[in-house]
């Protein structure tokens, strides 16, 4: 008893001296949705809006431009921030479902606090969470699910992204004298479920969207068939040839005009948080870490959305800004890095050990001025996987996993037997046109990726269950026991049951055949 009591003063003694001169830097987290890596203007000269802040942001700081993520969806993509874990070893596959406590035990937030820092969560969490694990952060005020569009704020409705502009104001004001604080604030935009501020509504009206050279019939008919019919081509259908009277033609503009026109509200934020914190004199020793989620075809392949291993949709922006003495400034990077390595760089950045269980990288020798690894070896690959397939869409979300290596990208679609692999050579063809997998030159490169995946994947079993019989049940299941299925969803039962009597089918077949699983799925609006 005696030894705890003395380890307990230790302890308070400790934290009290971090309290009165902790020089441990701020950190703050920028997590955008869906926005690919070529919508900045310090990532492309022809992007259609000026980014000043973000390209200030990039400019004093580092811009990597080999940013990726691990999984490319929002809720799993978001847990592997938080854990810096990827979702085979966190475990986290499917919307709507809580994030479990030994899961959230390891998370950024959790080791930061426990270390003495103010922490907080503002804006599109995107994952369900219990009561105790919003108690675990300091200030948190965010949605489990995509969020509303505006805000209630002090009497007034303010857009998300100007409304987590004045969240951060009043965070900023709750930290207490001396102690460091850690920030993260998750806009809604670009993403699909949000909308232009009303002050940036219309901007790009007048401007011209062109296709990508990539957007066409034969880029498209090159995809495997489970891609073709999927939530991918269903997407592209809906958001690129929307009718344009002015120019009386099916186009893209609709969507890329809104699309840019929400990254106007994430800039102007940035600046106004920027500002707040210079005029806090906090700037000087704040750490600014800017990403996305995922990122989005813009019509290449014929795709639109997420959810696919294609460079669209794994590429990210990735900028650090550490405005310390002894940091990189004004740096680009060719390193690959991953979402999956924030919350390891934070810890890193805090002065905490970071744990074994985290798959990412610390990038702090990254940031080091003096470091030999800014200029040496680094990770020459990663793995990415997508388990995800919600059963109520309006199309499959096949599954896919597989290897992006600098040079080769390995893709296994796996809810097909067999297995449908392809074979990219990204040096030779970055827009990823050419399948190599059958081709006879590249066997051996075939057979050397698939074995870097095998080996990756007896390291990291996905633990993956196909929900079936749940409430959010997945698409993808090999066999059905029907009883089970009318007992969980009446419904959709009757629906599919009313289809297998119109078609003349069996219930085997309405498993096991593809065309006529097909057929059901497209009559019902349930993907089994």
């Amino acid at each position: 008893m005696k030894k705890r009591i003395l380890q307990y003063l230790v302890g308070l003694f400790v934290l009290s001296a971090v309290a009165l001169a902790d020089t441990r830097p701020n950190l703050l987290v920028l997590l955008t949705d869906d926005q690919r890596w070529d919508t900045l203007g310090v990532y492309n000269e022809d992007c259609p809006i000026p980014t000043p802040n973000l390209d200030r942001l990039a400019n004093a700081g580092i811009r990597f431009d080999q940013g990726f993520v691990t999984t490319p969806i929002c809720a799993v993509s978001r847990v592997c921030i938080l854990t810096g874990r990827y979702a085979s070893n966190h475990g986290m596959h499917y919307f709507g479902v809580k994030m479990e406590d030994d899961v959230f035990a390891n998370s950024y937030p959790i080791y930061l606090r426990e270390a003495g820092y103010f922490s907080g969560h503002f804006g599109k969490y995107g994952v369900a969470y219990s009561p105790g694990q919003k108690a675990q952060f300091d200030v948190f005020e965010a949605d489990g699910n995509q969020g509303p569009k505006f805000r209630p704020y002090k009497g007034e409705q303010l857009h998300d992204s100007a409304w987590l502009t004045a969240k951060t104001r009043d965070f900023l004001d709750a930290v207490p004298d001396g102690k460091p604080f850690v920030l993260q604030l998750s806009y809604k935009a670009p993403h699909a479920s949000s909308c232009p501020a009303p002050e940036d509504d219309h901007l790009l009206d007048e401007v011209e969207f062109e296709r990508s050279p990539y957007d066409t019939k034969a880029a498209f008919d090159q995809l495997p068939e489970i891609t073709k019919f999927s939530l991918m081509e269903r997407v592209y259908a809906r958001e690129f040839n929307n009718f344009d009277e002015r120019n009386n033609e099916r186009n893209i503009n609709h969507y890329m005009r809104q699309y840019y026109e929400k990254i106007v509200s994430v800039e102007r934020s940035v600046g106004d948080i920027m500002a707040e914190l210079e005029a806090r004199g906090l700037a000087d020793n704040t750490v600014i870490i800017f990403l996305s989620d995922h990122g989005t075809h813009f019509g290449e392949k014929q795709l639109a959305g997420k959810w696919t291993p294609y460079e669209e949709s794994l590429r990210i922006p990735f900028i650090v800004y550490d405005p310390r003495s002894g940091a990189r400034h004004g740096a680009v990077s060719d390193k690959m890095v991953l979402n999956i390595d924030v919350a390891p760089t934070l810890l890193d950045l805090a002065g905490v050990t970071v744990p074994d269980i985290m798959d990412g990288e610390s990038l702090v020798p990254l940031l080091t001025s003096h470091s030999s690894l800014a200029s040496g070896e680094w990770r020459s690959g990663f793995a990415y996987e997508h388990f995800t397939s919600p059963s109520r869409a309006m199309r499959p979300l096949p599954r896919t996993d597989g290897i992006r290596r600098e040079d080769f990208k390995y893709v296994r679609w796996f809810d097909v037997e067999p297995v449908v692999e392809e074979l990219f050579d990204l040096r030779n063809d970055p827009a990823e046109m050419r399948n190599l997998a059958s081709t006879p030159e590249y066997a051996s490169n075939l057979v050397a990726m698939r074995s870097v995946y095998e080996r990756w994947r007896a390291a990291n079993p996905s633990g993956y269950t196909l929900k079936t019989y749940e409430g959010r049940s997945q698409w993808g299941a090999k066999t059905i026991d029907w009883n089970r299925f009318k007992q969980a969803h009446p419904k959709d039962y009757e629906k599919i049951a009313a289809q297998v009597e119109r078609l003349g089918v069996t219930w085997e077949q309405a498993v096991h055949d593809p065309e006529v699983r097909k057929t059901i799925g497209k009559h019902t609006g349930f993907w089994y």
